[in-house]
């Protein structure tokens, strides 16, 4: 993470490259249903509350479908994710970003 970038912005940087790891092993591996659910949040147009609500509700209805054939490494991958977006969803984490950056 570049450190002269803000809390949330190398949470959001995290977020993406994750989703690039995601997106890379599912596309090699042939993983449509992981992939279906990873495109309908990501990538991110941009990093507004609603974009990540977006990929947050995706991620979650893919962890309750375990059927998908996802592999050790990858889900582990998704909850970190999925732990990820859900921090930054937090009610008090814009407050603290402004009191930070402002």
């Amino acid at each position: 993470m570049v450190p002269y970038l803000s809390e949330r912005e190398n949470a959001v940087e995290h977020i993406n490259a994750i989703c690039t790891r995601l997106f890379d092993r599912w596309c090699e591996s042939r993983r449509l249903m992981p992939l279906t659910y990873l495109l309908r949040g990501w990538p991110l147009i941009n990093s507004d509350a609603e974009a990540f609500r977006r990929l947050g509700g995706a991620l979650r209805e893919l962890r309750r479908h375990p059927l998908h054939g996802l592999d050790r490494a990858s889900f582990q991958q998704l909850c970190e994710l999925s732990d990820c977006v859900d921090d930054l969803l937090v009610p008090s984490a814009p407050a603290t970003w402004a009191a930070h950056n402002g």
